[in-house]
């Protein structure tokens, strides 16, 4: 039945089911003008038959290589992992191979991803950009380039995108915060060029605000966005002359810092300091104390940026908002907070925690 060398081709699942080589293909492309039973006979048949697609063949008459670039701001953090995951899982599922690359929050490593995924003709891109500049992104847009960002949008100019509705999830956090008495709360977060950082600060002082509790923009602790920073960030900041009763943390990476310092300080979580994060990432329930956060739906943000970047790409839909979604957050609450106990003054302090 095969030709060549035991090759098998579209030809061949069209002359043992009857049906054209168009309606093979269709099928196989997932396009929408072929019935359910059709596609399930013609997929059965691929699959017994061991086809496997010819990628060169298919690029050069479509003039797409079912290809997507991923570029993520750090893939060492599991929020990213995550997403990630849901991009790339739901894209092989419809035939569609993933370039990945990582910036670390570089915009230098950033720019020669986008020009690598360009080089590469993929189809589409989905981005987690790092915001220091929007030169490449801006550059997409003149291009007609298919592409989604995810977890932070570019307010200078429309996008598509997918991301939390992160104001909300601050707030929730912020507020069970402070129904557990806390008004003396750090919120440790990242550059602010970020869009969800601009957004989480909202969130916490609206929570604030609703309770009547001034905000003093010197609680606000900008950093990087990495283990390390919140480690130190916390370290300094409990030696001052009025550490808080409670953390909030931009995200779960910079609170398992912050778990590492104040432990290294001899002090509990939640007993004399309450610590809340954000994201819910995998080990977050695993921790020795569980920690409070704000669930993101990682997963599911991957896999609704593939399903919009797809549509954009195969409609040739380029208007960016019909593709702009906000998921909500979901507060999890678990033992790292607690109800304030005291104030913490027993460190030689700094004036200064920066």
């Amino acid at each position: 039945m095969a030709n060549g060398a035991n090759v098998i081709t579209i030809k061949d699942i069209a002359k043992e089911l009857g049906v054209s080589i168009n309606t093979v293909s269709r099928a196989l492309n997932n396009k929408p003008d072929v019935s359910p039973i059709t596609r399930d006979r013609i997929l059965e048949s691929a699959n017994r038959l061991g086809y496997v697609p010819n990628t060169l063949a298919r690029s050069l008459v479509a003039g797409e290589t079912c290809t997507i670039g991923l570029i993520c701001s750090d893939l060492v953090n599991p929020f990213y992992a995550r997403i990630a995951q849901g991009v790339e899982e739901t894209a092989r599922s419809n035939g569609y191979t993933t370039i990945i690359a990582s910036t670390n929050e570089d915009d230098i490593t950033e720019r020669q991803a986008v020009d690598l995924m360009r080089s590469k003709r993929v189809d589409g891109i989905v981005i987690s950009p790092t915001q220091q500049s929007h030169d490449h992104i801006s550059r997409l847009l003149q291009d007609h380039i298919p592409f989604i960002l995810v977890n932070r949008h570019v307010e200078e100019f429309q996008t598509a995108y997918v991301i939390n509705n992160n104001q909300h999830g601050a707030y929730l956090a912020v507020q069970h915060l402070v129904s557990l008495g806390h008004k003396h709360i750090t919120h440790i977060t990242g550059p602010l060029r970020i869009s969800s950082v601009k957004e989480r600060i909202n969130g916490y002082r609206q929570a604030l605000q609703e309770k009547d509790i001034p905000f003093d923009p010197n609680l606000v602790i900008h950093s990087d966005l990495t283990l390390e920073c919140g480690y130190k960030t916390t370290l300094k900041l409990m030696k001052t002359k009025t550490p808080p009763s409670a953390i909030f943390a931009y995200s779960d990476h910079l609170a398992i810092g912050a778990i590492k310092a104040i432990r290294e300080l001899g002090l509990s979580i939640p007993g004399d300091i309450s610590l809340a994060g954000y994201d819910d990432i995998e080990y977050a329930q695993f921790l020795d104390i569980p920690l409070t956060t704000v669930r993101q739906p990682m997963y599911e943000i991957g896999q609704r940026a593939f399903n919009h970047l797809i549509e954009i790409i195969q409609l040739n839909d380029l208007n960016p908002k019909k593709h702009q979604e906000i998921l909500e957050p979901e507060l999890i609450i678990r033992e790292s907070t607690g109800r304030v106990t005291g104030k913490i003054s027993h460190f030689p302090y700094t004036e200064n925690p920066a």
